[in-house]
């Protein structure tokens, strides 16, 4: 088995179970109170605590590109990759390593969550909300939390996870290996 998908695969289902518990936590019915009071407790909103209302933000972005990864990984498991690094162009996957889409992709996740934070601020009523919330502090660590997801994607790896999937000659270049990198959808 190849430990760098394993590994990738292993933390970015860590990271979208981390953001589901935080996302059903913020129901103010029965399924968050389960979700607040489960062992799980420790992940989920606690509008109470400083460090769990402002800097849980941090893992807001990575969890959402975990999500992708996920899903892009899911999607074409069926699809050969090559030892080369070449992508057959029936891909249908995010460039991972590409930093205009590390870019684009982290930037439409934040300016997700900085609309959310508007409304926190500027609607009566909007839940979740806490006291010991700061505006200018939540923009930080979301803007934060991009970076963290920038720079952790381009680490992601897309190899197969069997190790007999990969040809034993590097340099046995197969004809969809002579394609150039997709980084189409």
């Amino acid at each position: 088995m190849n430990r760098e998908p394993l590994l990738s695969i292993g933390v970015c289902a860590v990271l979208v179970a981390v953001g589901l518990v935080r996302a059903l936590s913020y129901s103010q019915g029965a399924l968050g109170d389960t979700v607040r009071h489960s062992i799980l407790g420790i992940l989920a909103y606690n509008p109470a605590s400083h460090l769990n209302v402002q800097f849980f933000k941090i893992l807001a972005t990575p969890s959402v590109v975990a999500m992708f990864y996920l899903y892009f990984r899911w999607r074409n498991a069926d699809v050969p990759f090559h030892f080369s690094g070449a992508r057959s162009p029936h891909l249908h996957t995010i460039d991972f390593e590409s930093p205009i889409l590390r870019v684009a992709l982290t930037s439409i996740i934040t300016a997700h969550w900085l609309v959310l934070e508007w409304f926190k601020f500027n609607a009566a009523g909007f839940y979740p909300w806490s006291p010991l919330e700061n505006r200018s502090l939540n923009v930080v660590v979301l803007i934060l939390s991009q970076a963290v997801a920038f720079w952790g994607m381009k680490y992601l790896s897309f190899e197969p996870l069997a190790a007999s999937v990969l040809p034993e000659d590097a340099n046995n270049r197969s004809p969809v290996a002579e394609h150039p990198r997709s980084s189409s959808w």
